[in-house]
C-alpha cells in the first residue's frame, strides 16, 4: 500500500512539473502555442494574460496585444490570435482599440492578420482573405 502510495504521489508531481512548464494555454477557446508562449515569456511578456484582458473589450490591451513583435513561426502563431480575438470582439471593437496606429503599424498588424487567416484554424474565416473576412478592418488598415 505504501509503495502504491508513493507512485501515485510520484507521478502527480511528475505531471505537476510537466504541466507548470509548459508555455501553452487556452484563453476562451482561443489556444496560444507554446511557442508562442515562450517566446513571449523570453521577452518578459505576459502573453495568455494580456490576451485574456484584451477579450474583455479593453482597448489598451488589444492594441498592445495587436502590436507586438515576432519573427518567423511565432509571428504566424500571433496572426493565428489576433484573427481569433477580432472574431470574437468583432471588428468594430477591433478598430475601435487601434484607431490610432500609424502606417507602419497598420503594415505589421495587416501582415499578422494575412497569415492567420492563410494559417489559422479559425471554422468562422477559414478558406477566406482579409478583405472578405474583414472588410470594414481592410479598409481601415489600407487608408
Amino acid at each position: 500500500m505504501k509503495l502504491n502510495f508513493c507512485k501515485i504521489l510520484s507521478v502527480s508531481f511528475l505531471l505537476l512539473l510537466v504541466n507548470s512548464c509548459s508555455n501553452k494555454c487556452v484563453v476562451d477557446n482561443i489556444e496560444v502555442s507554446e511557442l508562442l508562449g515562450t517566446v513571449a515569456k523570453e521577452k518578459s511578456i505576459d502573453y495568455c494574460g494580456l490576451l485574456k484582458v484584451a477579450l474583455t473589450g479593453d482597448k489598451n490591451a488589444i492594441k498592445k496585444l495587436s502590436l507586438l513583435e515576432f519573427d518567423n513561426a511565432v509571428g504566424y502563431d500571433h496572426g493565428e490570435v489576433i484573427v481569433d480575438l477580432i472574431t470574437v470582439i468583432g471588428e468594430t471593437e477591433y478598430i475601435k482599440a487601434i484607431s490610432t496606429v500609424n502606417k507602419e503599424q497598420k503594415n505589421l498588424i495587416s501582415s499578422y492578420i494575412d497569415v492567420g487567416l492563410e494559417y489559422g484554424n479559425n471554422p468562422l474565416v477559414k478558406g477566406k482573405d482579409f478583405k472578405t473576412a474583414f472588410p470594414k478592418l481592410y479598409i481601415f488598415v489600407n487608408k
